[in-house]
């Protein structure tokens, strides 16, 4: 019969030696979390005790879950690895940044991302690069958004080789965007790679005063890219152009349907198509007022490289000039009937 110290000290060799195989389990991830202007990231981000920051919240969220804002406050840059939604409607829910992307999105194939009701800002001082850099994922819904002051793109779409993704804006502003410098900077910017997919809706949003390019839809590089986009009910005013479409010889493929859209008063073109890898469709669209007195090319439809470019013949073209004040519109490459 053992003795009572026998007795504790196997009792202790048991628990220690049981403690070898057991780790405690981590802490659960929330379906749905909350953030506050006066949140601390150290609480478990629960609606009585809110986390400060996007990127403090995320790791406690699960995948597929929602992150809530419940009042203003600035909550910081974020990069998303799985599908999450951030949804901050009607409360002020600020994203500053300074020479960084504000929301990288490079999640699993499958992961879809909605973000919602945020103000994303990068300062003139130091702007940030993108607003919204999205690598990888199935897609993005942006909603209910302003972005401002961006040095780069507000919205960089670019999955990778080989990968379908989409991309859904709706009622989103984009305004004063792009640098100088970089010809290739603007607002948007969905650019595949080599033999990728991005589907693309925009809808009820406002493109302005962007330096350079208010939509560019570009396959340059690449081969056997594809752009699907549906253009409807938005504005694209005071851009360096409108609309870009360019899809070179050999690369890639963009089709695109503009409806209801008003594409005005950018500095040189309205829309500018280069290459036959474009298919563009325009309907109830007016296109007018693009040109300034530096834009010796100004034109409000120019179609080159054997793009095509085509209306429905329920358009409005006129009222663009050239720095010399000649009237300039150019013309759509097709008619199609309407049936």
């Amino acid at each position: 019969m053992l003795s009572i110290v026998k007795k504790s000290a196997f009792v202790v060799v048991a628990i220690v030696g049981a403690s070898t195989f057991y780790a405690a389990p981590a802490a659960a991830q929330a379906t749905r979390t909350w953030i506050s202007g006066v949140g601390d990231d150290v609480n478990p981000c629960s609606r009585t005790a809110p986390c400060k920051t996007f990127a403090g919240a995320i790791s406690k969220t699960a995948a597929g879950g929602e992150i809530n804002c419940i009042d203003p406050g600035g909550f910081g840059a974020v990069t998303i690895t799985k599908a999450i939604s951030l949804i901050c409607d009607d409360v002020e829910a600020g994203v500053l940044v300074a020479a960084s992307p504000a929301i990288t999105i490079n999640a699993g194939d499958t992961d879809v991302v909605t973000v919602s009701g945020l103000d994303i800002l990068g300062p003139t001082t130091v702007p940030g690069t993108n607003a919204i850099n999205f690598v990888n994922g199935a897609g993005l819904n942006l909603r209910n958004t302003t972005i401002k002051g961006f040095a780069t793109q507000a919205v960089s779409f670019t999955p990778g080789a080989g990968k379908t993704a989409f991309l859904n804006l709706n009622n989103v502003d984009i305004i004063g965007n792009g640098n100088t410098g970089d010809p290739t900077t603007g607002a948007i910017k969905v650019a595949p790679a080599t033999g990728a997919t991005a589907n693309v809706v925009i809808s009820n949003s406002r493109v302005q005063n962007n330096v350079n390019v208010g939509l560019r839809l570009d396959t340059t590089g690449t081969t056997g890219s594809r752009i699907n986009v549906q253009l409807a009910n938005s504005q694209l005013s005071g851009d360096g152009i409108g609309i870009q479409f360019k899809a070179p010889a050999g690369t890639g493929t963009i089709n695109a349907l503009v409806t209801d859209t008003t594409v005005s008063n950018n500095v040189s073109y309205g829309v500018f198509a280069n290459g036959n890898g474009v298919n563009a469709r325009f309907a109830t669209t007016t296109i007018t007022g693009n040109g300034a007195a530096t834009a010796a090319t100004a034109t409000g439809v120019n179609a080159v490289n054997a793009s095509v470019v085509s209306s429905y013949g329920n358009n409005r073209l006129d009222g663009n000039f050239n720095s010399s004040a000649v009237a300039s519109d150019g013309a759509f490459t097709a008619t199609i009937p309407l049936h």
